[in-house]
């Protein structure tokens, strides 16, 4: 009963959006806007397969009450064109004919000169973005990751939070976060195991069954996650400097339990895994800035982790036995990105970065080195540009051909008006299977996708 009245109040409230925002071009101080997009996706890493993939529709509607206040919401309905209805009585309800999901994507205040003048302050659901990498910010850790398109596995999700910036003067600022709780994040459909544990134990029987569990942060105000930042220019350079103390974006494993399947008896086991974001505490720092036309950034953070054990429970019949290992160390690493990029005459664009650890990674001796660059065409006055992007992941230097992974993005798009945009491209991605493209290897895949902004 809750969750379909939720569900009628997001339809109202989308509803209500669309209609105000019929008329908001014509309304002082309010802006309507947002954008459909359309994604049909082709898997063929085993076959040649329909994809079923999400398309997007996220309208965002923007008010300013008076001189100084600005509200901004918009809702995100993603919807599917595969029916989920697999029983006879499903075939009679809507909702299993046409999948969906609608929720709140942003929705904050923004009150510039709160108090005094030179303080800003932001409530509500927001994107809090640090960092000056392309993407790989190794600083950026309020906001959960979207993992669900992984060719874009730089998306991130809002988070509710309360934001503070600052201005001493007109080119520094000091930037204080509060968000009372830290999110895991959203998972592509179908891909499980992306946070196994690193080792398996010798099991008396192979696993029939597994199940995944997720233990999110308790509701309490000591696990809230804070942050504070520094950011301005001097001599040239964008500069900035941060602390944060919260939850890593990515689960650990902290609990396995083998025990016999209830249908198999003891000739098979069923696997059970539990999960949980852990504490951390981060020192970050970033610089860019531009020479001879070309823009280059650094950005590079100290990671404090909390120790966590990973405790393995296999029972038997006869017998039980218990593990416990780390699963994650408590010494310090350093993780980092540095990069450049610069337009060329003729259209030509080009970008090139060098990441030591992404968000999967932890630990000094378990990141990994990834070389990613990109190149692009733009022609026929703009209206098609042709684009490249490539990595390649090193999972180890010595050896370093027995330890390599490498994914390739190419896409090609056309521009036939300015707020439309439609783009063939593709993922694919393999290597070796200690390496995150490596295990990427099965979900090679191609997309058509069509995007409207309005």
């Amino acid at each position: 009963m809750g969750e379909g009245v939720a569900r009628r109040a997001a339809w109202v409230g989308l509803l209500l959006v669309t209609v105000i925002g019929t008329d908001a071009h014509a309304q002082t101080g309010v802006r309507f806007g947002g954008f459909v997009q359309l994604d049909r996706r082709i898997a063929f890493a085993d076959s040649i397969r329909l994809a079923d993939f999400y398309n997007v529709f996220r309208p965002e509607l923007t008010v300013r009450l008076g001189g100084n206040t600005e509200v901004v919401a918009s809702l995100e309905l993603r919807f599917y064109d595969f029916s989920a209805a697999h029983s006879a009585a499903s075939l009679a309800d809507a909702e299993q004919h046409f999948p969906n999901s609608l929720v709140v994507w942003e929705a904050f205040a923004r009150i510039s000169g709160f108090v005094v003048e030179p303080l800003d302050v932001t409530v509500g659901r927001q994107r809090i973005q640090w960092g000056t990498a392309d993407g790989l910010n190794p600083t950026d850790r309020f906001n959960a990751y979207d993992l669900s398109d992984l060719t874009d596995f730089t998306a991130r999700i809002p988070v509710w939070a309360l934001r503070a910036e600052y201005y001493p003067t007109a080119d520094w600022k000091v930037e204080a976060v509060w968000a009372p709780t830290a999110h895991a994040p959203l998972l592509p459909i179908g891909i499980e195991g992306m946070f196994a544990a690193d080792g398996m134990p010798l099991l008396p029987a192979p696993v029939a069954t597994w199940e995944e569990h997720f233990d999110p942060p308790p509701p309490k105000l000591g696990n809230s996650q804070v942050g504070l930042r520094v950011a301005g220019r001097a001599a040239g350079l964008d500069l900035s400097a941060s602390y944060f103390h919260g939850r890593d974006g990515i689960p650990v494993v902290e609990r396995m339990l083998f025990r016999p399947s209830d249908s198999l008896g003891a000739s098979a086991l069923e696997g059970h895994v539990w999960s949980a974001l852990p504490p951390i505490r981060v020192l970050g720092a970033d610089v860019a800035t531009e020479w001879r036309g070309v823009g280059l950034w650094g950005e590079g953070a100290v990671v404090f982790p909390a120790e966590i054990d990973v405790v393995t429970d296999v029972l038997t019949p006869g017998d039980s036995a218990r593990e416990r290992e780390i699963a994650l160390e408590g010494r310090p690493y350093v993780t980092w990105t540095v990069g450049g990029d610069y337009t060329f005459g003729g259209g030509w664009y080009l970008s090139f970065q060098w990441a030591h650890g992404l968000f999967l990674e932890r630990g000094a001796g378990r990141l990994h080195d990834y070389l990613i660059g990109r190149l692009e065409r733009r022609m026929f006055r703009e209206t098609v540009a042709l684009g490249i992007k490539g990595a390649a992941e090193l999972a180890r230097w010595t050896d370093w051909s027995d330890h390599l992974g490498y994914a390739v993005f190419p896409e090609i798009v056309y521009s036939p008006l300015d707020n439309v945009d439609v783009s063939v491209g593709g993922l694919l991605a393999g290597g070796d299977g200690a390496t995150l493209f490596g295990r990427w290897s099965d979900v090679d895949q191609l997309y058509l996708r069509v995007k409207t902004v309005f």
